[in-house]
């Protein structure tokens, strides 16, 4: 294989994404691994466990790590020169707010991405994860953002079938609506859910959907600020896309849609170029 000009990597709470980049744009290799940052705090090693021949002298630009402090908000995403130096590797920084405090943890460069393949767009990217980010965007800049941890929470509640298993829409866009109109009552109707698991039998599919349903609606009560009046983009990939787009839709509120790990490379270029 060519040896490749430069490296772009992604690590994501989940994954650890890497390209093998030429100098003009194209991927001349891609490879994964599950060593996110909720499972290994050594980027470094992780990634060369993915490229364990990689010349040391080829530069390794990685999203994710978070690193303070971080440019604060209103800002562009970060580019290659604010990058630091670690384990051999170039690390972007995120991106921060002061009030309520929060940090963007690799989100800014797929909203790069997203901003790159879309340059008109202002309004509000949605990037659904363990941590769901709002980012509302607006020439080119990340004005503020908010995140919510409705996907761990999900993941918390025990005997519940994992995202992959698969969604009945209906009850799940029933009970974010339900969620939505009636907030206080949220831990109440997570306990009947599990509960009818076992008093009812019902079945673990429409359990999952409902409790999701309700932790949606739980969010999107507190984020409608960000996506009410507002162009929202749904930016991810994997399980948890489609249930924000059909819990927004139940809303009327009109949504494209780009793949997350498509933008994240997409932006890891843009910082790149810098």
């Amino acid at each position: 294989m060519t040896q490749p000009d430069w490296i772009a990597a992604e690590w994501g709470a989940a994954a650890l994404r890497i390209w093998q980049m030429a100098s003009d744009g194209t991927v001349l290799s891609k490879a994964e691994s599950g060593e996110g940052y909720e499972h290994t705090d050594a980027p470094g090693p992780a990634l060369r466990r993915l490229l364990p021949d990689l010349d040391a002298s080829v530069p390794v630009l990685m999203s994710g790590a978070g690193l303070l402090p971080s440019p604060a908000v209103p800002c562009t995403p970060p580019v290659a020169a604010q990058a630091r130096e670690a384990d051999g590797l170039r690390l972007l920084p995120g991106v921060a707010q002061e009030t309520p405090a929060d940090l963007l943890r690799g989100e800014e460069v797929r909203v790069a991405g997203f901003l790159a393949m879309n340059p008109r767009f202002d309004g509000v990217v949605c990037l659904p994860g363990a941590q769901n980010r709002w980012v509302h965007v607006s020439a080119g800049e990340i004005v503020s953002f908010r995140s919510f941890l409705t996907g761990t929470l999900f993941a918390g509640l025990p005997g519940l079938a994992a995202p992959e298993a698969g969604w009945d829409e209906a009850a799940l866009v029933a009970a974010a609506d339900r969620a939505m109109g009636r907030p206080a009552g949220i831990a109440g109707d997570l306990a009947a859910v599990l509960a009818e698991m076992r008093l009812k039998g019902m079945p673990e599919e429409a359990a999952s959907s409902q409790a999701l349903g309700l932790l949606i609606g739980l969010e999107l009560a507190a984020a409608k600020p960000y996506w009410l009046g507002q162009s929202v983009a749904l930016v991810g990939e994997g399980a948890l896309v489609a249930p924000y787009r059909a819990a927004l839709a139940a809303q009327h509120v009109p949504v494209v849609q780009a793949d997350g790990v498509r933008m994240a490379l997409e932006g890891l270029k843009v910082a790149w170029r810098g």
